[in-house]
């Protein structure tokens, strides 16, 4: 065995690791993903750009600048959340300029958002990509009363 076929081989089991976790995170409902979220919030994608290539073939990282219409969750520190999210086309969602969604993630020491991994959404619904049109009146008004 080469090493380039086993580097291959060990990216491919990294791959299949991250896309179990993703199913794993799919799983769990609305309220728990609300919870465990370090801010929760509507927002309004702006401005979308790459801002670099990883070393893994066609993933990037993504920076969003978006408006926060309307904010569900944040830590009591922060007096607003910032307008820049980071993201990656790998585990995170693929946001559209000019298009509104509600958006969930971590804070890092920075302080910078970053929303990889699963989002806040109703049962059935697409737990990485939840665009806020498709919401209803009754899941985001039980959604607002899930504990922070």
């Amino acid at each position: 065995l080469s090493l380039a076929h086993f580097n291959y081989c060990r990216y491919c089991l990294s791959v299949s690791f991250k896309s179990i976790d993703k199913m794993r995170f799919r799983l769990k409902p609305a309220r728990e993903t609300f919870t465990d979220a370090d801010w929760v919030s509507h927002v309004k994608v702006e401005r979308r750009e790459t801002i670099g290539v990883t070393e893994r073939q066609g993933v990037c990282d993504v920076r969003y600048v978006v408006q926060h219409v309307e904010v569900f969750k944040k830590p009591d520190s922060l007096d607003e959340l910032s307008s820049e999210v980071l993201g990656s086309t790998m585990g995170g969602p693929n946001m559209e300029e000019g298009k509104e969604y509600l958006l969930c993630g971590s804070i890092t020491e920075e302080g910078k958002l970053s929303c990889v991994g699963g989002q806040v959404c109703p049962e059935g619904g697409d737990p990485f990509l939840v665009e806020w049109n498709l919401l209803t009146e009754a899941f985001i008004q039980e959604m607002k009363s899930f504990d922070q």
